[in-house]
Order: structure tokens, then C-alpha cells, then sequence
């Protein structure tokens, strides 16, 4: 019985370590050191989007210099992006799926033209500052299955990822910046 106990409490304190380093967590003196999982964790407002050409010319040709947008990880590894260009879509006016669906064509492609999105899971690779979006959904059916790496870096409640792309017959690198947003309360909470 002895040996049982012994076992189980092996197995607890394994355990124990297995989900701290898995979290992320180092342990420096009494100290625990977070990993860049654990700073990305949590939801992130877009600041701005700025395409780079090779020359380091700044251009904006999908989003405009003023897009809003939402980056959220969550801690089980399930992340999801929402961007919404500027000028913002003003039409349709619709406000339920019915409606949208029996608008104009051309209506319909100022929404798209305006919008952007996808989910999928995330993974960070520590040692090359990266982060990577598994892509499993998105509003572009072509990225679906992709896996779109990016270099990531914090300072403070700014998270940058930069992004190698190929458009407009060029090689590009897209440069957005999220800052992190505070725990919102819900509407309808009690105290």
C-alpha cells in the first residue's frame, strides 16, 4: 500500500511539472517566468496594418491607413482574427443574414471587399519568436488549411507579428500591431 501511495504521489508531482512547462511556466528562484504563450494569451484591438515593400515603402492596398479589427488567443489554443477595412462597408444596410442575401451583388461585394476573417489553433516556436495560425476557416476559402507564420514580439501592451507575403507581383512583409485589450465585463453582470 506503501508503494502504491509512493507511486501516485510520483505520478501527481510528474504530473505537476508536465503542466507547468507545458503552460509555459519556468521556474527562476521562487519566481515564475511567463513564455511568449502566455503573453499572447488573451484578446488584442488592431492598431494598425502597413504592407512593406523590399525598397521599405509603406503601402496600404487591402485595409486603408484606419482598419478596425480584434485578435483573440485563447489559452486552450484556439485563436480567431476579424478585420474590417477603412473606409468602412456602408452597404448593405442589412441587418440579418436574410436581408444581406437579398441584396445587390454589387452590395455584397463592398461588404467582402471590407471584411476579413478566419479561426483555426495557434503555436508559438519560442526559440524563433514565431507564432503560427493553423488555419481552419476562414473568409477566403483558399487559406483554409494553411498554416501562416508569423514573427511576433511584446513590448508591453503591444504585440507586433510581421508576415512574409507575395501580392501585386512582389515579395511583401505585412506589419500589423494589436494592442492588448483589458478584461471587458460583460453587460447584464451583478455585483
Amino acid at each position: 500500500m506503501r508503494h502504491l501511495f509512493l507511486i501516485l504521489v510520483s505520478a501527481a508531482v510528474l504530473l505537476g511539472q508536465t503542466g507547468s512547462a507545458r503552460r509555459g511556466y519556468e521556474k527562476r528562484g521562487n519566481q515564475p517566468r511567463t513564455s511568449p504563450v502566455d503573453g499572447l494569451v488573451g484578446t488584442w484591438r488592431l492598431v494598425s496594418i502597413e504592407t512593406l515593400r523590399s525598397n521599405g515603402e509603406v503601402i496600404y492596398p487591402f485595409y486603408g491607413k484606419h482598419p478596425e479589427g480584434l485578435l483573440i488567443y485563447d489559452p486552450s489554443g484556439w485563436m480567431s482574427v476579424q478585420i474590417v477595412s477603412d473606409p468602412k462597408p456602408l452597404v448593405p444596410k442589412a441587418d440579418s443574414r436574410e436581408l444581406f442575401l437579398a441584396s445587390t451583388p454589387a452590395e455584397k461585394a463592398a461588404a467582402a471587399d471590407g471584411y476579413y476573417a478566419y479561426f483555426g489553433t495557434w503555436t508559438v516556436d519560442a526559440a524563433n519568436s514565431t507564432v503560427t495560425h493553423h488555419i481552419d476557416q476562414s473568409f477566403y476559402p483558399g487559406e483554409r488549411g494553411e498554416a501562416g507564420v508569423r514573427r511576433m514580439s511584446i513590448d508591453g501592451k503591444l504585440l507586433t507579428l510581421v508576415a512574409k507575403a507575395h501580392e501585386m507581383g512582389e515579395d511583401h512583409e505585412r506589419k500589423l500591431v494589436w494592442e492588448r485589450v483589458q478584461e471587458a465585463r460583460p453587460s447584464g453582470t451583478v455585483d
